[in-house]
């Protein structure tokens, strides 16, 4: 069980047998980005901009992202996990406290405020969205082979977006319909009725 990229559907999907669930195709345990790059562009298209931060809903991967519009379809692009370094606030309290607190069960009251604290460093995993400027907006495309969960799906195959109570679903010719949920971005409604508007 492993995600792999599915070249044939532009999407990384999570396979037991090798295989895409959408296509069926094989799928390669590696591959080389580079050798996709140029394909990939030409699928995508020119980057026309940024949609909005969304959540879709999906298992065994990434689901917070950024969707963007392209001149051949829909990208999502998910955030990535860093590893950042903070100072917490921790207590440096002597064993010697502990156990006496249990002994004689009076200092188990006072034991909180003789307490030292001290500062220590604490790694924490956040998830963080890549950052593209406006001149950055053709280097897209390459995520699709680079980042785990990235997807992009082409108009064409696109049969349908509907809107319902504040979330969107997509139907698709191949493949499950996948439902987006806007994440505080009051933008990404008007950018997706403009999209169904004029290019379904």
């Amino acid at each position: 069980m492993s995600n792999r990229l599915c070249q044939e559907c532009c999407q990384w999907v999570f396979t037991r047998d090798d295989r895409c669930p959408d296509c069926q195709d094989a799928l390669p345990e590696t591959i080389n980005p580079e050798d996709l790059d140029g394909r990939f562009r030409n699928v995508v298209g020119h980057v026309q901009g940024r949609m909005g931060h969304v959540r879709i809903a999906r298992r065994k991967l990434p689901s917070d992202g950024v969707f963007y519009e392209t001149e051949n379809g829909l990208f999502f692009l998910p955030y990535r996990s860093v590893t950042k370094r903070r100072l917490v606030e921790q207590s440096a309290a002597s064993p010697w406290w502990t156990v006496a607190s249990v002994l004689w069960s009076p200092l188990m009251f006072v034991s909180p405020f003789l307490k030292r604290r001290e500062l220590q460093e604490k790694d924490f995993v956040e998830n963080e969205a890549i950052r593209l400027g406006k001149d950055d907006l053709h280097l897209l495309p390459d995520f699709l082979s680079r980042v785990t969960g990235a997807f992009f799906l082409p108009t064409r195959d696109i049969r349908a977006i509907t809107e319902n109570r504040g979330h969107w679903v997509v139907d698709r010719s191949l493949g499950p319909k996948i439902t987006i949920h806007p994440i505080a971005d009051s933008l990404f409604a008007q950018a997706m009725l403009q999209f169904v508007k004029t290019r379904l």
